[in-house]
C-alpha cells in the first residue's frame, strides 16, 4: 500500500515526544480530517526564521509562534496560531472532497477566555519547570531559550510556583475549580461520541501536562477521582496519530 502524498507540512515544536497544546491541537485536526501531512520539528530558535520565511520577512515577532502549517498544493498558503489553522483547514478540504468537518471550531475563542485558557493558567505554575526539565530537546537550543526568555519576565523556574503565592495542594484546588467546566460536559457522554475541536483543545492541555510531567498527568486523570478525563481522552485517542497523519 502506497503512502499518500503529504497535502499539509506541519511545524510542531521539537521534543521527546509531542508536548505543546496548541500543536496537539493541530495534530488532532489533521488526524481528524484525515488530510496526509509531514510534520517538520522546530526548535524554540528556529521559530522565528522560520515565521520570517515562510509567512512574511516583516512578520511581527511577538506573533511568531507555532504551529505553522504549509498547505502543498495550489493555492499555496502558510499560516500559524492553531484557532485559524482550523478553519483553514475545514475550508480547504471540505466534507464534499471527502474530509469530515471539524464541528466548533468557530466556538473556539469564546471556550478559550471562559474556559481553556483559565485552566491552563491554573496548572501552569505547577508545570512550567517540568517543561523546562523533561519536554524540551537537550541538544537543539530549545531548554537555553525557553529558560533565558521565561526567566527573564518571572524569574527563576524552579521557583515560580511559589513566587506566584502557590503551593501543590493550592493548585491542586485552583485546577478541581479551573476544570468544572469539562466535568459537567462529560458527565452528559460516555466517552465513545465523536469528538470536538473544543474536545480536542481540552485534551491537548491534559497532554502537555503529561509529556511536563507523567507523574502529575497521572494525577490530573484522576482530579475528580471520577472518569471526566478518562472519558475525554478516550474520545480523542483515535486521533492522536504519528508525525505523517493515519
Amino acid at each position: 500500500m502506497t503512502t499518500p502524498q503529504p497535502l499539509v507540512r506541519f511545524y510542531d515544536l521539537s521534543g521527546p515526544k509531542p508536548w505543546s497544546p496548541a500543536c496537539w491541537r493541530i495534530r488532532y485536526a489533521l488526524n481528524y480530517k484525515r488530510i496526509p501531512y509531514e510534520c517538520v520539528k522546530l526548535s524554540y530558535p528556529a521559530i522565528k526564521p522560520t515565521c520570517h520565511k515562510l509567512l512574511s520577512p516583516t512578520w511581527p515577532d511577538d506573533d511568531c509562534t507555532v504551529p505553522i502549517i504549509e498547505i502543498l498544493q495550489e493555492p499555496y498558503v502558510a499560516l500559524n496560531d492553531s484557532t485559524p489553522i482550523a478553519e483553514l483547514l475545514n475550508e480547504r478540504f471540505t466534507e464534499k472532497d471527502g474530509y469530515p468537518y471539524l464541528k466548533l471550531v468557530e466556538e473556539t475563542s469564546n471556550h478559550s477566555k471562559t474556559n481553556s485558557r483559565f485552566a491552563a493558567r491554573a496548572f501552569f505554575p505547577w508545570i512550567v519547570y517540568d517543561v523546562w526539565k523533561n519536554a524540551l530537546d537537550e541538544h537543539d537550543g530549545s531548554k537555553e531559550f525557553f529558560q533565558r526568555t521565561r526567566e527573564a519576565e518571572m524569574g527563576p523556574l524552579s521557583e515560580y510556583l511559589v513566587k506566584k503565592g502557590g503551593s501543590e495542594e493550592k493548585i491542586w484546588e485552583d485546577n478541581k475549580v479551573a476544570w468544572l467546566y469539562l466535568k459537567e460536559r462529560m458527565a452528559k457522554e460516555d466517552g465513545t461520541g465523536e469528538p470536538t475541536y473544543i474536545d480536542f483543545v481540552d485534551a491537548s492541555n491534559f497532554r502537555w501536562v503529561e509529556a511536563a510531567n507523567a507523574e502529575k498527568g497521572r494525577k490530573l486523570l484522576n482530579l475528580y477521582g471520577d472518569d471526566t478525563f478518562i472519558k475525554l481522552m478516550n474520545k480523542v485517542k483515535l486521533y492522536e496519530g504519528g508525525d505523517g497523519g493515519l
